[in-house]
């Protein structure tokens, strides 16, 4: 509405051919950087442009590849989607994975590429997402956003399935506020 009010033009943050390719780039880093294909390959899911992305141009080379989208319980539009074979609009709660939240507009282009493309869906709690952004912080010395944290807490689900494999984790960001990040780490995120 603001873009066609003031003549812009708007660009879908998912629901754009330009903007899933763009997000495919990301997976040909990946297929440049790890040599070998890694079992899995796990990635934040909201609106699906960056899993479908980055599973489009990683499957094109490693077909094995088993590609994972993790979604914040609270906020699962997409999976829920997916499974039922057509966009539903679902209400979502808050999370501290703000990347990942809300719904997704009726003939988005993601819906299909992430039934697709996609080999396996997660959903992670509030705390699972706040302690994996405390362990990131804390371990790797990296920042990252509430939305990244999903892709962590994931495999943190999961790694029990991948004792000698490599996998790969999508980071998707930093951009958390001081406040969220203050209440992450002291314990107070969603309790």
């Amino acid at each position: 509405a603001y873009a066609e009010k003031h003549g812009l033009t708007y660009v879908s943050p998912y629901n754009d051919p330009s903007v899933v390719a763009g997000q495919a780039t990301i997976g040909l880093e990946l297929l440049r950087q790890c040599g070998t294909p890694p079992a899995a390959i796990l990635v934040p899911l909201g609106g699906g442009v960056l899993s479908a992305g980055i599973a489009i141009s990683v499957k094109a080379e490693w077909p094995s590849t088993h590609m994972i989208a993790c979604s914040p319980a609270n906020s699962q539009v997409m999976i829920r989607s997916v499974e039922a074979g057509r966009l539903l609009d679902l209400p979502s709660l808050p999370t501290i994975s703000d990347g990942t939240a809300g719904g997704i507009e009726m003939g988005a282009i993601t819906f299909g590429l992430c039934g697709a493309w996609i080999d396996e869906f997660l959903t992670v709690s509030e705390e699972e997402i706040a302690e994996s952004m405390v362990q990131v912080i804390e371990n790797e010395r990296i920042l990252i956003e509430g939305s990244a944290a999903v892709s962590v807490a994931g495999y943190q689900k999961i790694a029990h399935r991948f004792t000698s494999e490599s996998v790969v984790v999508v980071l998707s960001g930093a951009n958390v506020s001081r406040g969220t990040l203050l209440d992450v780490l002291s314990g107070s995120a969603h309790h």
